[in-house]
Parts: structure tokens; sequence; C-alpha cells
């Protein structure tokens, strides 16, 4: 059997690789190839927040001013080097297919699609032509499935609806990453989407390990970890470091080159060991619990949409029950005694819970009677 897999490309974000790596391990257990169908151009270069112009390129080559030194020294060049190294990561463990001009042409190779997991969905991160592939709309009916699909989205725009009701009616098996989503579904297309565990959770910390490794800027002690996609609660963080006595280690921190350099391997071993993980990811999250590290989740701080976008991480917390592990405006960003452990006494019995469903949603899919 071979399955062809769709979800969000690019090198810039860890959670996106690592999900990616888990759904394609998992799927493993059904089908002799299960391959990442790359279904944009893979010009490799870093996300930016300006478009180049004729002008850039020239500046570039004749470094007019300087140009071309301040481009690599900036944090255009650190973006280059961080998105290379888990480029690197990525192309040793993930099976891409990047040779895909137009998807509906290999329907045939394949014999299911699926989408997932991460933000597949989010209508603020694809147009129209991009959901219309994230639902599969280029597949037979009966070949395309979701795994832990995400909208991440409080609505959806009500000129996107129609879109979401054809792709959500054309899904022949629906699974959602949040309960708020599988709402959605509901309201949008009348249909019961289950819901599952992201797929990241699928695999066991030992599996984790083998793809792992020591980060280059670790010299030996302990030390507080933060990784945020928005902004940092810098002074609360500073906070708890000076009365923990400890140093802080932020990934995405430009001003310390090897810190914003860490590679997914590294990003990895880098939760593993902290003594507190401080985060606004999903998936920072989601280590810190397979890895039983102390964590505080805090709301993401960003435009309107960005900060609505916890369900999420709201339905994660309340299945395992660490739902007082939230930082949140209201609390200041902080919780009481955040070094100390949560309660990790349900957290192997939900696992063995959700691992389970997901093999029985697979095996209904597939047709097999695997354990």
């Amino acid at each position: 059997m071979k399955i062809g897999k769709i979800t969000l490309e690019g090198y810039f974000n860890y959670g996106n690789l690592l999900q990616n790596y888990a759904l394609q391990q998992v799927l493993l257990k059904y089908a002799t190839k299960v391959e990442t169908i790359w279904h944009t151009e893979d010009n490799f270069f870093p996300q930016s927040y300006w478009k180049w112009t004729w002008k850039q390129p020239i500046k570039y080559l004749i470094n007019w001013k300087n140009f071309r030194t301040d481009f690599f020294s900036g944090s255009i060049g650190l973006e280059m080097v961080r998105q290379g190294k888990i480029r690197d990561w990525a192309d040793r463990y993930i099976h891409f297919r990047k040779d895909v001009k137009e998807l509906r042409n290999i329907v045939e190779e394949y014999d299911y699609f699926i989408t997932g997991s991460d933000q597949v969905w989010n209508p603020y991160f694809n147009d129209d032509k991009y959901l219309k592939e994230n639902f599969l709309m280029f597949a037979p009916l009966e070949k395309r499935i979701s795994y832990a699909a995400s909208i991440s989205a409080p609505s959806i725009p009500e000129n996107e609806i129609s879109i979401y009701k054809e792709g959500l009616s054309g899904m022949h098996s629906l699974s959602l990453r949040e309960q708020a989503g599988a709402d959605l579904v509901k309201e949008i297309s009348n249909r019961d989407a289950e819901v599952h565990v992201d797929p990241t959770l699928l695999l066991t910390p030992e599996e984790w390990d083998e793809v792992n490794r020591v980060p280059a800027w670790y010299h030996g002690g302990k030390y507080i970890l933060t990784y945020f996609l928005g902004k940092r609660p810098n002074a609360t963080i500073q906070k708890v470091a000076e009365e923990a006595g400890l140093p802080l280690v932020n990934l995405l921190d430009e001003n310390i080159y090897e810190h914003y350099v860490t590679g997914v391997d590294e990003f990895l071993w880098a939760i593993k060991n902290a003594s507190l993980m401080y985060t606004d990811s999903f998936h920072g999250t989601v280590f810190s619990i397979l890895y039983k590290t102390p964590f505080v989740v805090c709301n993401r701080l960003g435009s309107n949409v960005t900060e609505k976008m916890g369900s999420r991480i709201d339905t994660l917390l309340k299945l395992f029950e660490l739902e007082d592990r939230r930082g949140t405006k209201e609390n200041s960003y902080t919780i009481p005694m955040p070094l100390d452990s949560p309660h990790w006494s349900n957290v192997d019995r939900v696992l063995e819970k959700e691992r389970k469903r997901s093999t029985d949603y697979f095996n209904r899919i597939f047709n097999t009677n695997m354990k």
C-alpha cells in the first residue's frame, strides 16, 4: 500500500516537521511507502517579511553599501543557517516527493491520501488553491483521509465557507486535532469528526530519542528553556530564572547565534533536559508532556487572530488534566512553583488510551486487524 501525505510545507517551524515525521512513522506500520507530497515550488529561501524588487539582487551582487554583508550578518543570515539545519534533519528523516507539478496527475499512484496534522485547514494560512489541495479535492472521495487536522481559528471567514463545506463533505474519514475544530466541522458540514491527539504523541520518548542530539550550545549544567512564536513575556520569565538561579536559553533569540540556529534534533534534546520549559508553542507543550519536563504554556501574544489560536492547547491540557500549567494575562504569565513537576500520573494512562483510539481509527480505514 502507498500513501501520499499533504501537510504544511517549509523549513521554518520545528513542530510542523516533527508532526510530519511522526505521522509518517505511524503510517509505515500499514503501508510500504509513505511520501509527503511537496505541492508548492521547493524554492528554498528563508521566509522574510519584505519583498524583493529588481533592485535587491543588484545590490546583493555588487554589495552596494555593504548590502550583502548586512544581509548575511543580520536576521536573514541567521534564518538561512537555522533553516539549513532544519532542512538537513528533514531530508534525513522524512520521505519527500517534490517532482509533482499537478496533484491530479498522481492520483492513481497512491491507495490513499492523508491530510494533517498541523494547521492544514487554518483559513489564515492558506489561499483558496492550497485549501482545496489540503482538503484533497484532487483525489476521489474514497482516498481522502484526515488525521488530527487543525483549523486553529475561532471561525471561518464568510467568503471561505463554501470551500470548507465542499471540502469537509468530500472527506472519506474525518479526524481533527481539537474539539473546537470538530465543533466547527459540525456547524459547517453537519458531519461528526473524531478528535485525535497530534501524531507526535503517538511515538514514545524512546522513539524520539533516536532522532535527537545534544545542542551545540550546551556546555553542561541546568537551564530554563524558552520557545516563543509570539511575544515572550520577558520580565516574568527573567524573574523566574533569577529566583531559581538558573540561566535562560531563549530559542529564536537573534542576539545569541547558537541559540537562534538550534536544529530540530537539538530542539528535542533541549526540551527533554530542561529544568523548565516556558513556551507559547503547541509542540513545545507536547514534548514537555512526553518528556515530563515541567512547563508553563502561555497564551500567544500578537494579532487578535493569533491570540485566539489557543483551542488546540486547551484541548491538550484538558486531556492530560494539566490546565494549571497555563500562563495568561490574568496570572501575569506565571504559575505557583513553576519548576515543580506537574502531576504526571495521568500522562501514561491517557497516552495509552489515545494511542489505541488512533490505532483503531487507522485500522477501520485500512481494514486491518493490527494491534
